[in-house]
């Protein structure tokens, strides 16, 4: 089963997941993609997770709004492709901060790899608006800011979710 945090629809078998993945399937595919999954990101969950979380709700918000559904999710999957811990990232002097830089990053990373649109290209290169200096040029770029915070929040809360409740299945004798 397949699923987006936050969901208990598998998204294989959601009505919309043929268009959905008709529209990744060739990205799915990409050895570079798969290696997300080697990166952890926000703690309990893979980038590759992260990136499909937030390529289907990105999808879902645009399609609801009847904005460019299918940018949104090709984009959405590739807005945090880096080859990197983000945690062990040095700032050099004068440099910019990971939130700052990544985008920059994932953009190179999507353009050498595959083809973008103008679109797709606003909606990687500024997903982490304001961080960013330039304000999104497309409505879906917005749509993408708000969905990665989402998707951001329902990561660290069910990581913190799966540590409390294992907590809680030792006894408190034996937690210290």
């Amino acid at each position: 089963m397949l699923k987006a945090i936050g969901s208990k629809v598998d998204i294989t078998a959601d009505k919309r997941a043929e268009e959905f993945f008709g529209y990744i399937s060739d990205l799915l595919e990409s050895t570079v993609v798969s290696e997300l999954s080697e990166f952890t990101h926000h703690l309990g969950t893979t980038r590759f997770q992260h990136c499909l979380n937030v390529a289907y709700y990105n999808f879902l918000v645009c399609r609801k709004l009847h904005l460019n559904c299918r940018a949104a999710a090709r984009a959405g999957l590739l807005h945090d492709l880096f080859f990197y811990d983000r945690k062990e990232y040095v700032r050099e002097e004068g440099e910019q901060s990971h939130s700052a830089r990544h985008p920059k990053i994932a953009l190179e990373n999507a353009s050498r790899y595959f083809p973008l649109d103008s679109r797709e290209t606003d909606i990687i290169l500024k997903h982490m608006w304001p961080m960013t200096a330039s304000l999104p040029k497309y409505k879906e770029t917005f749509v993408i800011v708000a969905v990665d915070k989402y998707c951001a929040v329902l990561e660290f809360a069910q990581y913190f979710m799966r540590r409390i409740s294992s907590s809680e299945r030792v006894p408190a004798r034996e937690r210290g």
